[in-house]
């Protein structure tokens, strides 16, 4: 591994230990240096987050809504039309059209599932917390409050809605997908990305591969070579060894290949696969699959020579299909590294759920004892002017 990536490693272990945060989600999580952190409460009801059965005065906050801790997060889901909390299971969200809005630790998603998805639009309300080069002055976000930025929010109105090309919604994106190919669409070749390597955490060890040449056949992959590189952490090594070429013929295929990668060869599905490419039509699809508990990192052929096991949770390995939230284009906090606290951007956002466009401004990340985790906002539908 580089010294400077290492370094920046170790500096960020170090940064989230001394504040009792950790990698969460697909953002980083930075708990509070004050209060306590052992709640796993998954939200108020509606009398506690201030919704009854008669319209909130413009600007009112909902919450403290609790997302639990960085060890045991739990999701709240938000439903605008009513402004109140929905108590569902993750399982039951990813299918349920009702909420709109949900939060989990340091992210806040939208729901994807209604019939047209829920966006969300940035107003760059704030513009002025960050200098000309876009840097953040954190006196801006440290001396910010509920009271003095409110009128930022009640000044936001129908009129700022914006076209809705100009909204952008939750998306999913693959990790290795189809960034191991090039595609020519002159010459509608297909030639292997050699420059894109991949490290994947599997079985307690980690393997870096690259995929260095492709036949097709048909429309399919009739061979794909990979150069294996194992790092076999239970018989102590600290590096990636040599490089080995592990070869896939799809040729006629009937059913998926299987590569493992403490062997580095190609197996059968009984074995203990770490990917896998799956067959059709008498050859491979174009697409590498994993194992169901392998996670991945892409990278570059010279940033690691290896991993370090002690650090490794903070490279950034994630499952293959990752999901990149919509807000994090303009995220809605400034972390302060001497008290390692989040403070709200007071930045208000646009979210259009349905035939209804409603602003929100998240005001705190904790709640009265300083519990992170605890989310507080503003929101208000736009009436037609």
């Amino acid at each position: 591994m580089k010294h400077t990536q290492l370094a920046w490693l170790i500096a960020l272990s170090l940064g989230l230990a001394a504040c009792g945060g950790s990698s969460s989600d697909s953002s980083t999580d930075v708990d509070a240096g004050v209060g306590t952190d052992d709640s796993t409460d998954s939200g108020t009801d509606d009398t506690d987050s201030g919704t009854d059965d008669t319209s909130n005065e413009e600007g009112s906050i909902y919450g403290p809504f609790s997302t639990g801790t960085t060890s045991e997060p739990v999701a709240v889901y938000f439903d605008l039309d009513t402004q109140s909390q929905v108590t569902l299971t993750d399982e039951e969200a990813a299918s349920d059209t009702q909420w709109d809005i949900g939060f989990k630790r340091t992210s806040v998603f939208l729901n994807t599932h209604q019939e047209t998805p829920v966006s969300l639009y940035f107003t760059g309300n704030n513009a002025d917390f960050f200098d000309d080069e876009g840097n953040a002055i954190a006196d801006s976000f440290l001396n910010a409050t509920v009271d003095s930025e409110l009128d930022d929010y009640l000044a936001v109105s129908a009129s700022d809605i914006p076209d809705d090309t100009e909204f952008s919604t939750d998306s999913d994106s693959q990790v290795i997908g189809t960034t191991f190919y090039n595609y020519d669409t002159t010459t509608h070749v297909v030639s292997a990305a050699e420059d894109v390597y991949y490290i994947v955490s599997s079985d307690d060890n980690y393997t870096k591969f690259n995929v260095t040449d492709i036949v097709t056949e048909g429309y399919g992959m009739g061979e794909i070579s990979l150069t294996v590189m194992h790092q076999s952490v239970l018989d102590g090594q600290t590096e990636f060894a040599e490089a080995v070429t592990v070869t896939a013929n799809l040729v006629g295929c009937t059913e998926p290949a299987y590569i493992d990668f403490d062997l580095q060869q190609a197996v059968t599905a009984d074995d203990a696969w770490d990917i896998t490419i799956q067959c059709s039509d008498g050859a491979g699809e174009f697409a590498i699959n994993l194992a169901d508990d392998a996670l991945v990192l892409r990278t570059d052929a010279d940033t690691y020579s290896g991993v370090d096991e002690a650090a490794a949770a903070y490279y950034g390995f994630s499952s293959e299909t990752v999901s990149e939230y919509a807000i994090t284009e303009n995220n809605w906090y400034y972390y302060d590294s001497t008290t390692h606290l989040l403070y709200s951007q007071f930045g208000v956002y646009l979210i259009k759920a349905g035939d209804t466009v409603f602003k929100m401004q998240i005001t705190s990340y904790y709640d009265e004892e300083g519990t992170s985790g605890s989310y507080s906002f503003r929101s208000d539908a736009l009436s037609a002017e």
